[in-house]
């Protein structure tokens, strides 16, 4: 089993089916309530993302717990909405918490102990960004600050929110608007960098920001990190503590 930290991969699904070609017997480790899903997406490159996602959801959460990679297959993760009961929102392990987000071609995954809610989000950087995106997502606050000065920084906003959102399992039955990220005082939470990944976020200040939502007691003061990616996209990781954080490479879960 892992530490008392926060873990975490972002990677290209590219990367995934690169190991899938060199390990077949990763692609026997979904189970078929996943494998049912994904063959329900349209598109082929969807149903290849999806598999790919929660194969790696079942590594990091395999490591996690301290489990053999090869039977990652026999974890089982449910899902149920906080806000309608139905079989969907965040995903639940027993002994580990963990959160999964995908863009595009790029997955992001992290875990944590079990006592210690996280959640994750990464999104591509659109052309160019909704109509109404400001007044959904930003807090008045926001709108009047520098905070609307680039689409970056307002996708950087907006993961953080959608990785809080999912810390609690809310999602969006809480609009973004109705969160403020604040800056907290930065603590030195160094984030261990072991992949080859490069960004342009500045991860050396962990948890410097927090999220202020005085109507939501389990929302407000959930702290906040920007997660290191490609220049393509934002991410972001939530947790109620400010935990140390690693970032993990696909050759650390498969135990090369």
């Amino acid at each position: 089993m892992t530490g008392a930290g926060i873990e975490y991969l972002v990677c290209d699904i590219s990367r995934v089916r690169e190991a899938q070609t060199a390990h077949p017997w990763l692609a026997s480790l979904l189970s078929p309530a996943e494998v049912e899903r994904s063959d329900r997406l349209r598109h082929a490159s969807d149903r290849i993302a999806y598999r790919c996602a929660h194969l790696v959801l079942r590594l990091v959460a395999a490591r996690r717990l301290g489990a053999d990679v090869r039977s990652a297959g026999d974890l089982e993760f449910t899902r149920r909405c906080r806000s309608c009961g139905g079989p969907h929102g965040k995903p639940q392990v027993t002994d580990a918490e963990v959160s999964l987000s995908r863009s595009g071609t790029m997955v992001l995954v992290g875990s944590a102990p079990p006592s210690s809610p996280i959640g994750v989000d990464i999104e591509c950087l659109p052309s160019d960004v909704f109509p109404g995106f400001d007044d959904y997502v930003l807090a008045p606050s926001e709108r009047t600050s520098n905070c609307t000065g680039s689409d970056r920084r307002r996708l950087e906003l907006w993961v953080a929110k959608e990785a809080a959102l999912k810390t609690t399992g809310h999602g969006l039955s809480v609009e973004p608007n109705k969160l403020e990220v604040v800056r907290t005082e930065v603590v030195r939470t160094e984030i261990v960098r072991t992949s080859e990944e490069t960004s342009v976020i500045d991860g050396s200040g962990a948890w410097a920001s927090a999220i202020r939502a005085p109507d939501y007691p389990e929302i407000n003061g959930l702290n906040l990190a920007s997660v290191p990616c490609r220049p393509s996209h934002a991410a972001a990781l939530s947790c109620v503590d400010r935990l140390p954080v690693t970032s993990l490479t696909l050759s650390d879960l498969l135990g090369q």
